[in-house]
């Protein structure tokens, strides 16, 4: 006599069968052979900018929000600094790194070692220059005022990148660096600060909620994180069909589950 399996314990199952596959796939056929994952054109983006700044001169600015590492926040900010990860390897081998604002003490410690670290890699560490790196205030709108500065005071255009754990005072950078024609480019998960960039960003180059964990992901360019992204819009799928599938029976008159 067969099983009666409930539709949670089949949903379930599936879940871990599409996962098996997602990395038994990437592991034996590669990235080639995988469907592509999403595009985040924000972290493409950031990289570029470096490239264009020693072309021209520009200013890049970086802006990481008042995310503590050891607070709720904690993971926005890591989850930032990842994305920015080929922006910091482009400013090392270029030599014209981007200045680095920070509202917290402990990411001010982390950003500084990762682009020290992003120097090493290339053998250029000598020339890493700390004070590219700065924290200013603890309060969330100090912070923001005085990063602020930093596209106001410049002698021609640039680009900035508000990424992190931020609120309403991002709306205090993003209104300065749209004032001196700067490219906007920024990623937030609170909702207020979604709403104060969305008016000043394009959406090409926005991050809203997951999308900017999952970019920062993809940014590193790591088969693994690829793959992970890959089993998670699958398992996101499977989830919608199996809502769907209950839906439709539910109509139908068909009881599910035990």
């Amino acid at each position: 006599m067969a099983p009666n399996l409930s539709l949670e314990t089949l949903v379930v199952l599936g879940f871990v069968g599409v996962a098996i596959l997602a990395w038994g796939g990437w592991a034996l056929f590669a990235r080639r052979h995988l469907p592509a994952a999403r595009a985040f054109p924000l972290f493409s983006r950031a990289a570029g900018a470096i490239g264009r700044a020693a072309e021209e001169g520009a200013l890049v600015h970086l802006t990481l929000g008042s995310g503590s590492l050891v607070g709720s926040d904690a993971m926005t900010s890591v989850a930032a600094l990842e994305g920015m990860t080929p922006l910091l390897s482009f400013s090392a081998a270029y030599d014209t790194p981007p200045i680095i604002t920070t509202g917290d003490p402990t990411l001010y410690l982390l950003a500084d070692d990762w682009m020290r670290r992003a120097y090493s890699r290339v053998g250029n560490v000598e020339r890493y220059r700390p004070l590219l790196v700065q924290f200013s205030a603890g309060d969330p709108v100090t912070y923001a005022a005085w990063a602020a500065t930093y596209p106001l005071d410049a002698d021609k255009g640039g680009t900035q990148a508000m990424v992190g754990a931020f609120r309403q005072e991002v709306s205090l950078l993003a209104d300065a660096a749209v004032r001196k024609g700067f490219e906007v480019m920024g990623g937030a998960v609170n909702p207020t600060g979604i709403a104060a960039l969305y008016p000043a960003t394009p959406v090409q180059g926005l991050a809203m909620g997951e999308d900017l964990f999952t970019g920062a992901a993809l940014a590193q360019e790591k088969p693994s994180l690829q793959a992970l992204v890959w089993a998670e819009d699958s398992l996101r799928w499977l989830l919608i069909a199996a809502i769907v599938a209950v839906v439709v029976l539910s109509l139908l008159g068909i009881q599910v589950g035990g």
